[in-house]
């Protein structure tokens, strides 16, 4: 009865989590214009549907989804961002982009929302136009004190308005959204980039809020980061040494949120590929590390070393062979009498509270991809036999289970330079790596890509 009443539970919660979705926009200024409706997730910002405006003036969408925060987007780019609260919104876009005016019904939020993203908009734009002011004064060899003294009063206007918004935020959803519109104005004679510009830029921003993570505007927030001046100068320098202290920062600012540190490490993977940020890719990697595994000893000189190791074990190396020690099942003496078409190894032990939640995260899609040919090699660095079997058998862990109770000093995690739990490894049927995946959406993403 209590397991009936837990699936019970379970499908009425799914059902619950999709609604049927609708929004009704009304342009009479953009008839036959493509948008584009979009959401975010745990990779970055996804396309749900695209549609034309209507001969009548009217965008239409309707889709399974949920409440939340959503994004509108045209073909040039242009973006509006608002929340749905109920299953169903209509609001109205007056004018044409980039003038334009969103009117929501009378009490709804989102004009709020609206209403302080306009007046961030205007004073970026004034700051833009006072800094083409500044050069021209500075090419022709005018005075520019009254012209940084301009720029001055409109950046204490600016941090004046979104401390107010912030102070004011917590009971507020519309002014943390809006805050995510807010930058930082920099000073227009700034010659080098500060150390301290990562939280200067995020000072108003939170990261680990739930309304923000994983949404359009979360994304959009470290979009701009990146593609601003300082850190484009940064990474056309390639400096190791600021690039780490600035992903170091970033990851800090959410580290209270293991579902923000997931998004963010998705995002950076995918921004900063390995083979053209060698360094970015590697400075992420290795502090989403950090942050989420157990076991780390950067002291210690071997697992220097093994970190050292690991870059030289890439995608199409052969996957080293080793005996399953303790192994559960009885006809798998080895990693290479497994057999299926693509095997997740993965190594985890149980007083690591990542590793355990990323197992309960792969056994609930473990039945359907081992139909498909996955099969999972867990491997615990657990030093209690007795302890690990108890603890697979309560989880009803049904893949290949096996213990090597040397822990990071044994075969297995010297032959695959381990330093920490949890780690993954994608190898297939001829011992090729395939893919290390770091993250849980990242291994799901791998395994629809091979699995299909």
């Amino acid at each position: 009865m209590k397991y009936l009443l837990i699936i019970f539970l379970f499908v009425s919660f799914s059902s619950l989590s999709q609604e049927q979705m609708s929004l009704s926009v009304k342009a009479n200024n953009h008839i036959s214009e493509q948008f584009y409706l979009l959401k975010g997730d745990d990779l970055g910002i996804v396309t749900i549907d695209s549609s034309r405006v209507k001969a009548f003036g009217v965008l239409l969408f309707n889709w399974e989804g949920e409440p939340g925060v959503y994004r509108l987007s045209d073909k040039d780019g242009h973006l509006v961002d608002f929340r749905m609260e109920m299953p169903h919104l209509s609001f109205e876009i007056r004018g044409h982009f980039p003038e334009t005016e969103l009117v929501f019904e009378s009490g709804n939020m989102n004009n709020q929302l609206q209403y302080y993203i306009s007046e961030f908009g205007y004073y970026n734009q004034e700051a833009r136009r006072i800094g083409d002011e500044y050069q021209k004064a500075i090419d022709s060899s005018l005075e520019t004190k009254d012209i940084l003294r301009i720029h001055k009063e409109i950046q204490k206007e600016y941090k004046d308005l979104v401390k107010d918004l912030w102070s004011k935020r917590t009971e507020d959803w519309s002014l943390k959204l809006a805050l995510s519109y807010a930058d930082i104005l920099p000073d227009l004679n700034q010659k080098s980039m500060s150390r301290f510009f990562v939280d200067q830029y995020f000072q108003y921003f939170d990261f680990t809020d739930t309304l923000m993570v994983g949404s359009p505007c979360f994304y959009n927030k470290l979009e701009r980061f990146f593609d601003t001046k300082e850190i484009q100068i940064l990474l056309k320098r390639n400096e190791s040494k600021e690039i780490d202290l600035m992903i170091q920062q970033i990851f800090w600012l959410a580290e209270v949120n293991k579902y923000a540190q997931e998004c963010l490490v998705n995002f950076l993977m995918q921004t900063y590929p390995e083979i053209s940020f060698p360094n970015v890719y590697a400075a992420v990697v290795k502090t989403y590390k950090l942050a989420n595994s157990c076991e780390y000893v950067l002291a210690n000189k071997s697992m220097r070393t093994r970190m050292e190791n690991e870059k030289t074990f890439s995608i199409g190396s052969k996957a080293p062979d080793f005996i399953l020690q303790n192994c559960m099942s009885i006809n798998i003496e080895s990693l290479s009498k497994v057999n299926s078409d693509i095997t997740l190894l993965v190594a985890w032990s149980a007083h690591c509270e990542g590793s355990v939640e990323l197992l309960d995260r792969i056994q609930n899609l473990y039945q359907t991809y081992h139909r498909k040919g996955l099969e999972v090699v867990a491997i615990s660095i657990d030093n209690n036999i007795r302890s690990w079997e108890n603890f697979v058998e309560d989880r009803d862990y049904t893949w290949v289970n096996a213990c090597d109770k040397a822990g990071l000093k044994g075969e297995f995690a010297v032959a695959y330079n381990m330093t920490s739990t949890p780690v993954m490894f994608l190898i297939s049927t001829d011992l090729k790596l395939i893919s290390k995946p770091i993250t849980f959406f990242q291994l799901k993403a791998e395994l629809d890509k091979y699995l299909y």
